[in-house]
Parts: C-alpha cells; sequence; structure tokens
C-alpha cells in the first residue's frame, strides 16, 4: 500500500510527472546504450588505429559481460535495499568513470574501462526497470517499457550511424570522447530524477512507495522464483545472444561480405535499432491492451532463425533480413520485461532483474568471443551466423515452453 500523504492528483497530473521520470532515467540508459554499442561501428578504426585482432574487439564486449555475471544480482539486492535514488546515482556514476577510462585510446586501460562500464550499466538496468515498475506498475507499464525502449535504442542507432561518420572524418579519440560526454550528461540527469523521485513519494504520485528491506539476503532464496521465471530467462540468454553479438559484429560483417564502406555498414547494421525503436512501444500499447505476451515472443523468436543465414549464403539484399530482425526485437522485448513483474512480488523486482541480468550476460561474455575467435580461425562470419540462427531455434523452444507453463498457471501473460 501506498503509505505517503494522501493528495488527490488528476490522472494527467500523475501521467505527467511518471512520463518525466520516465524520460529522465532513459536519457542515462540511452548514453549507456550509445557507450556499449560504440565498439561495433568502430571495430574497423580499432582494428586500423590500434592494430587489434578480432578477438581482441570483441573482448572489449565480453569483458563488460564478466562483472555482470559476478556482481549484477548483488546490484540487485542493493536496488532492492537501498532504494533506486541512491542506487540510480552509484551505478550510472560508475558506468560514467567507466566510458571515460574507455576513451583513453590504451587497450589494458580501456578493458578495465569496459569491465567498470559493465558493472554500473548492467546494475543500473536493474534499477531502471524497478523505476518503471514503480511508477507505472497498472498503469500501461507495457507501453512506459516500449517508450524506454525506444529512447534505449536512439543511442544504439545513434552509435551506428553518427560514430563512423566521427571516426572517419575526424579520429578515433574523438569518438570515443563524445561518448564519455555524454554519460557525463547521463549522470547529471541520473541527480535531476532523484530529486523528482522524492517529490513523486511525497506527493503520492508513484504507483507505490518502495520500503527498504532489511531481511538478509540468501542466494538460495532465487531459485524459490517461479519456474516459468528460469524458463523466460532461458529465452532472454538465447534471444539476446543471438541479437547483441551479431550487431556488435555487423558492421565489420557487412564490411567484408558486401563490400561496403564503414559508414555505409554502420547504418545498415543500425535498421535493427531503428525498426525497433519506432514500433517496440507500439507493440507495448498492444500488450496493454491486449495483453498476449507468451504468443508476441513465440512470434517474434520464430522470426529471427532464418534472417541471420539469409544474409550468409543467400544473395537476398540485406535490408530484408535486417527488417525482420528489427521487428523481431520489438515483438520479443515488448512483451518480455513487462512480463516479469507479474511473476514476482513488488519488493523482489530489483533481485529478479539481478537474476535475469546475470544469466543474460553468460550469453553476452560467451558468443562475442566465439564470434571473434571463428572469424580469426575461419577468415568469415558465415559459421558465426549458422550458430545464431541456432540460438534462435533454442529461443524459439524456451518461448513455446513458457506458453505452456503460464498456460497451467491461468494465462496471467495472456490477460491484458
Amino acid at each position: 500500500m501506498n503509505n505517503s500523504e494522501n493528495f488527490n492528483h488528476s490522472k494527467s497530473e500523475i501521467y505527467l510527472f511518471a512520463y518525466l521520470a520516465l524520460v529522465f532515467i532513459s536519457v542515462a540508459a540511452m548514453a549507456s546504450y550509445f557507450a556499449y554499442d560504440c565498439i561495433g561501428p568502430l571495430t574497423p578504426k580499432l582494428k586500423q588505429v590500434m592494430g587489434l585482432s578480432s578477438t581482441q574487439v570483441y573482448m572489449l564486449y565480453s569483458i563488460y559481460s564478466i562483472p555482470v555475471i559476478l556482481f549484477v544480482v548483488v546490484g540487485g539486492v542493493l536496488a532492492d535495499k537501498l532504494g533506486v535514488r541512491k542506487s540510480a546515482i552509484l551505478f550510472t556514476a560508475v558506468f560514467t568513470l567507466g566510458t571515460v577510462m574507455t576513451a583513453s585510446e590504451n587497450y589494458v586501460i580501456m578493458l578495465i574501462g569496459r569491465f567498470l562500464f559493465g558493472i554500473g550499466a548492467e546494475s543500473y538496468y536493474v534499477v531502471m526497470n524497478k523505476i518503471l515498475a514503480k511508477w507505472f506498475k497498472g498503469r500501461g507499464l507495457a507501453m512506459a517499457f516500449g517508450v524506454n525502449l525506444f529512447l534505449c535504442r536512439a543511442g544504439t542507432y545513434a552509435a551506428f550511424f553518427g560514430l563512423p561518420w566521427l571516426a572517419q572524418n575526424y579520429t578515433l579519440a574523438t569518438a570515443l570522447w563524445i561518448v564519455a560526454g555524454i554519460n557525463i550528461l547521463g549522470l547529471l540527469v541520473t541527480l535531476l530524477y532523484a530529486l523528482l523521485d522524492r517529490y513523486g513519494e511525497r506527493k503520492n504520485l508513484v504507483a507505490f512507495v518502495e520500503e527498504e528491506s532489511d531481511e538478509a539476503f540468501r542466494f538460495s532464496d532465487t531459485f524459490r522464483l517461479p519456474a516459468a521465471f528460469w524458463v523466460i530467462s532461458l529465452l532472454c540468454v538465447t534471444y539476446y545472444s543471438a541479437i547483441f553479438p551479431f550487431q556488435g559484429a555487423a558492421t565489420d560483417f557487412f564490411v567484408e561480405r558486401y563490400s561496403m564502406d564503414n559508414v555505409a555498414a554502420g547504418r545498415l547494421a543500425g535498421t535493427i535499432i531503428l525498426i525497433s525503436m519506432f514500433s517496440t512501444w507500439i507493440f507495448g500499447a498492444i500488450v496493454d491492451k491486449f495483453g498476449k505476451r507468451a504468443t508476441m515472443m513465440i512470434i517474434g523468436s520464430l522470426a529471427m532463425i532464418p534472417c541471420h543465414v539469409s544474409m550468409a549464403y543467400t544473395n537476398i539484399s540485406p535490408w530484408i533480413p535486417m527488417i525482420v530482425l528489427g521487428l523481431s526485437f520489438s515483438l520479443v522485448p515488448a512483451a518480455m520485461w513487462p512480463a516479469l513483474p507479474l511473476m514476482v512480488k513488488d519488493r523482489q523486482l530489483g533481485t529478479a532483474y539481478g537474476v535475469i541480468a546475470m544469466i543474460q550476460n553468460i550469453g553476452l561474455f560467451t558468443f562475442p568471443l566465439a564470434v571473434g575467435a571463428i572469424r580469426d580461425a575461419t577468415g568469415s562470419y558465415n559459421p558465426a551466423m549458422i550458430m545464431f540462427a541456432g540460438l534462435g531455434v533454442l529461443g524459439f523452444i524456451f518461448a513455446i515452453w513458457l506458453k505452456f507453463l503460464e498456460g497451467k498457471a491461468g494465462g496471467y501473460l495472456e490477460k491484458a
């Protein structure tokens, strides 16, 4: 129950502050997406300027996930114990420091920076998801997730659209320092969010007020989460492992496969993000109105399977599978992330998001390294594209399993 002072607010006033909170938390996330995905579009320049191999470049992706695997559950617990204001500021400061170190152009310092960036960014996403539930649970949560993903992916698209041009017309260092500067701006906006959050609680504008937990966390408690949670976690790791590592390699893949220049290849690679930016919030609105979350995850997973193979082994225009991937990357997240608050209690949300992020990042650590090793060993990305298609098949199987489980539990994911 919301135990703040009692105030009477109009619906428009509540939504005004809720969407203002949404924009504030999304700015830092957008900056972090811009930073996470800066490696992919800059891959040709990193190889040219710093003399890195494919394996070394993709290690900059994989090292991001090492601390996430080890730390993000703790980050989720901290979010539950400290509250979203303190934890959002803490984690944003950590990942911003990581982006500054990544701009050094010293490979060892860059690795340390990406390590810190992983600790802060993924823990911040756990907090961000809890913030969305805090303001929007019962008020159009799926739509809010969709808008949030739109803004986050704008950061990714900006990386693929703008960074190759900056590196080509200026320097690699210029591109990396612009990434760091945008993340410093994100930290400042997070401080503004903390003020807004405090005001929202005092004026009873939030959907629920957090209660700091004094209970000791036991890792064994995570195994008491429902079976559907673990299946959706498996869907998450297989699905995202076929999207993000491919996204990171896509610019270099298109340069080699279609003889494109770096700028054109980066913009084609950004198509997934551009499509999903505009369609995710639409699918989120559909989820709020009609439900069908499990069905949407099945359709999205199925749509992804032929895309990677067709780009590697057919003469079809790459624009077609990239557009389909963009739609797939809208359907699955628009249904997946708003489904979690339906599975776990409010006080466990941070922990649940932390666990799923840990599982997801086991894949995001493993598969970029696999892509780099395959490319260096074979001189081609084509075997890696088969690997991505195989992950898509697994994701489809887990989506069907999820629908079966939630159907036995009353079909709560299919309800509006």
